[in-house]
């Protein structure tokens, strides 16, 4: 199947992120269906008539808000293709912190919105975020593979393995609650280290929190 043609860039706007920020919360507390672009306007400090200004529709935000999450997981990972020096298990941690820091930073979207957010998109931006979903899976995939050849892993199903590990970051946001007992950080190497267990990593340098 052909890739979807590229998505023209816009240029970064404090109003359109603002909007978009809006929104993510909305959709988080209310559902995607249950927002109404009165909604947003009115959080946002503005007639609906100004938001059309910036988006189209609510689906177009939607998408934006997904689109600006996936990218920022994927840009960082997208050195790790070409580099077949650095150590897999340092490329693994390259991952995690990408994946990690989106899933539990600002930009994150709510555990609904995430996991009802593809069915709410039309089919062209449904495929634009597949792409990006498994451009992921294709680099993390690389790098479980890598480990693995270099017997830092354990043989195992690449696939089953990269969805485990896809999982548990991206769940975390279902538990993770700003200002708890670990920061972000500490949750990312706690979950790190349980990847590299599960995937048979035994040496000790790696397993201490790096």
């Amino acid at each position: 199947m052909a890739k979807t043609k590229p998505v023209k860039i816009k240029r970064p706007s404090p109003v359109r992120n603002k909007i978009m920020a809006k929104a993510r919360a909305l959709f988080g507390v209310k559902g995607y269906h249950n927002t109404t672009v009165k909604d947003i306007a009115l959080a946002y400090g503005c007639e609906p008539a100004n938001i059309y200004n910036f988006f189209p529709s609510k689906e177009e935000i939607l998408f934006e808000i997904l689109s600006q999450e996936m990218e920022a997981i994927v840009d960082s990972m997208r050195g790790i293709e070409t580099d077949e020096t650095t150590d897999p298990v340092i490329q693994l941690k390259t991952i995690f912190e990408a994946h990690g820091r989106v899933t539990l930073g600002k930009m994150r979207t709510s555990k609904v919105l995430f996991d009802a957010s593809l069915r709410c998109l039309n089919k062209k931006h449904q495929r634009i975020i597949i792409e990006k979903r498994d451009e992921y899976d294709k680099l993390l995939r690389l790098v479980i593979k890598r480990g693995i050849d270099a017997r830092v892993f354990e043989t195992t199903d690449i696939k089953m393995a990269s969805f485990a590990i896809a999982s548990i970051i991206a769940r975390a946001r279902v538990w993770y609650k700003s200002g708890g007992s670990m920061s972000v950080n500490e949750i990312i190497e706690t979950l790190f280290v349980f990847a590299l267990k599960a995937l048979g990593c035994r040496d000790e340098k790696y397993l201490q929190r790096l």
